[in-house]
């Protein structure tokens, strides 16, 4: 979130948090998915309509393949099966022979784009993709472990383990699908947390009200100062 809601202060409590978990900040935890075949698509810029490939999506974002240029910061409505949204042009790329690879940010609401999603997956049009990002912290641990050995010291443990941010980050990808149920654990949460649990997840870049709504679904059973750590 650019800014921080509590549903006590919005007339749409629901609408205030779903800002939040669909906020830029979160994108580097958010699951995509993937289809074995592209799957068709349009871009529309207002001016013309561009045909697309559509190698991935996500709540917040989608990579497409396309014939026809297009440049960063272009605004357009991307289709694909039940779902338009406003999106974004984030970067492009050629690949090859007038043919264009290009990252786009939705601007939709989460809910919508969640629920065409779904049904996506319901259709067995789109899997979940392969967790790259935990391949990346996995790999990044490892090299830090094997450069503290060399250094002939003793890898301590700091913050959330593996399995740990693994399962934060999971529950994290579920409540961004199903956003009505990441209002209820948060709500939850806030009932019964102490102003140092409000004060500790509000302390990271992850905002408070997904750190709460995470740290109740998990049964409190992970420090809510790793929930923050892993959320960053």
């Amino acid at each position: 979130m650019s800014e921080r809601y509590h549903p006590a202060e919005c007339p749409h409590a629901a609408d205030c948090l779903l800002i939040g978990m669909s906020g830029l900040d979160q994108a580097r935890s958010t699951a995509r998915f993937v289809s074995q075949d592209p799957v068709p698509g349009t871009f529309f810029t207002g001016v013309a309509t561009i045909s697309v490939a559509v190698r991935d999506v996500s709540v917040n974002g989608a990579q497409i393949e396309h014939a026809q240029p297009v440049r960063p910061a272009m605004q357009g409505r991307l289709t694909i099966g039940d779902l338009s949204a406003s999106t974004t042009v984030m970067w492009t790329r050629l690949t090859g022979p007038g043919r264009y690879r290009s990252g786009l940010r939705i601007e939709e609401r989460l809910d919508i784009v969640a629920a065409a999603i779904r049904e996506l997956l319901a259709r067995g049009v789109v899997r979940k993709g392969e967790d790259t990002l935990r391949r990346r912290e996995q790999a990044r641990v490892e090299r830090e472990n094997r450069r503290a050995i060399l250094n002939g010291v003793t890898p301590k443990q700091a913050g959330p383990s593996l399995a740990e941010v693994h399962r934060i980050r999971d529950a994290r990808e579920w409540m961004l699908m199903f956003p009505e149920d990441a209002i209820k654990w948060y709500n939850r949460a806030r009932v019964t947390a102490t102003e140092d649990h409000l004060r500790t997840a509000g302390s990271g870049r992850a905002n408070r009200e997904d750190v709460l709504a995470v740290w109740e679904y998990l049964a409190r059973s992970v420090d809510i100062a790793d929930v923050v750590r892993a959320l960053e």
